[in-house]
């Protein structure tokens, strides 16, 4: 008769053999693919596999009432161990490859980071830029560090005047109560 954790067991290698079955024939011309990252899974999933059957026959041995010997021959005590944390790390690391691979990858995707410096540039769209209020940021601190150091307080007042009428929908009635995380998108040339 099987303890609790041997049909916990069981059930982890029917559940493997179920999923990881069908695609085993694709995951062996995987494995001697240019794709590193998409042989190391297919490997990791074929071992998977491999150690998922071995443990439904010794279990299906340990059932037919085998003899003991039988059963240490095929599966000493350390094996059994190294199977259980190999299974169960196998089951935890396996699904965290998002992406299976090429097949929702078209080759314009793969090469649209051509040309960019490393690191990689961040995704915003140019014409967008906003500023973030920290706290303690007023209108006044931002306007004069969007101008070139040595504005003069006039030049600070009229870009802060500006700051305002762009951003009146978002800062509300009062330009002087601004709140951290508000998104400040700056003024063009052609807003006054």
């Amino acid at each position: 008769m099987l303890s609790r954790s041997g049909w916990v067991l069981a059930g982890l290698a029917v559940l493997s053999v179920g999923l990881l079955g069908p695609d085993a024939y694709e995951m062996a011309s995987e494995v001697a693919g240019s794709d590193f990252p998409q042989a190391l899974l297919a490997l990791g999933s074929l071992v998977q596999l491999t150690l998922s059957l071995w443990v439904l026959v010794i279990i299906g041995l340990s059932q037919l009432r085998v003899s003991s010997l039988l059963l240490r021959i095929v599966a000493p005590r350390m094996l059994r161990r190294a199977l259980f944390v190999g299974a169960v790390g196998s089951l935890a690391v396996a699904p965290a490859q998002a992406d299976r691979g090429s097949s929702t990858t078209t080759p314009a995707a793969l090469h649209s980071l051509d040309g960019l410096r490393l690191p990689d540039r961040p995704v915003t769209s140019p014409s967008i830029h906003t500023v973030v209020v920290r706290p303690g940021d007023t209108l006044w601190a931002i306007a004069a560090r969007s101008l070139p150091p040595g504005a003069s307080n006039a030049e600070i007042a009229h870009a802060c005047d500006r700051w305002y009428a762009a951003n009146r929908a978002v800062i509300g009635d009062d330009p002087d109560l601004i709140h951290p995380s508000q998104h400040l998108t700056p003024p063009t040339k052609d807003r006054s």
